[in-house]
């Protein structure tokens, strides 16, 4: 096998599974729900369309999408994915070279995942609003959901590689992470979703607010610390690639 073929390989073993199925089907029922529940309300008094209340619908969705992809990580270091290794490709493969593939084959699998609740909302804003200015929401979905993702990427790798089972506990607390208000317990430099910045943000732009029309901005301190979490993801990954392993 060539290595696209492999990559070819390692999505369809995990888009093609009952469990990733019901993870999706699960997604997407919180997709709606948030939909129809909260985001068409709008948020604090702006439009159900607007940059505020969309980046509101990535926060809530956020921390499901991330679970679903540490979950699937879990498949990477168990002990049946190990020993079958050797035995699924048809030639000998490097240790660096399988976990790029498993890398390479988690983004294209987060993206896939990811797109499911973004063309949903393209959607119900298509049909309920005739919006479809949806541009505006690119970066956004960029700022908010990539940074988190590579971040979380380089921890679970790492702790998988530590112990499988270290990836059973980042679950709920990821998930955890991002549905509750953790601006009074944890420091702003862990913001790993951006919870805290949009929080801030919504007090000072928003709330006491003169005019009905308030665009919702990124600062560059804000740009910044979404791209330091990217660099420790990459070094976290590029770790995982170069560090050996007894075999």
């Amino acid at each position: 096998m060539n290595n696209i073929n492999l990559l070819k390989y390692e999505i369809k073993r995990t888009i093609i599974s009952k469990k990733y199925l019901y993870m999706i089907l699960i997604l997407m029922a919180f997709t709606y729900d948030s939909l129809t529940r909260l985001v068409i309300s709008g948020y604090y008094g702006t439009a159900p369309f607007s940059e505020w209340t969309y980046t509101l619908f990535i926060q809530l969705i956020s921390p499901l999408v991330m679970s679903i992809m540490i979950f699937i990580m879990t498949s990477i270091f168990n002990e049946k994915e190990l020993r079958a290794r050797k035995i699924l490709f048809s030639a000998p493969i490097s240790q660096s070279k399988y976990y790029i593939l498993k890398i390479a084959g988690l983004v294209i699998t987060f993206i896939l995942t990811a797109l499911v609740p973004i063309v949903m909302s393209f959607i119900y804003y298509k049909v309920l609003f005739n919006y479809s200015q949806f541009i505006n929401f690119g970066k956004y979905i960029i700022w908010f959901f990539i940074p988190t993702f590579i971040f979380l990427l380089g921890i679970s790798m790492v702790l998988g590689k530590t112990n499988s089972k270290l990836l059973y506990g980042l679950i709920p607390i990821v998930f955890l992470l991002g549905s509750i208000n953790t601006r009074s317990i944890l420091p702003l430099w862990l913001d790993i979703f951006g919870q805290h910045f949009f929080d801030i943000s919504t007090f000072a732009e928003l709330i006491g607010r003169k005019s009905q029309v308030i665009p919702f901005n990124l600062p560059n301190h804000f740009i910044y610390s979404r791209l330091i979490f990217i660099f420790l993801g990459v070094i976290l990954l590029i770790y995982i690639c170069l560090k050996r392993e007894k075999e």
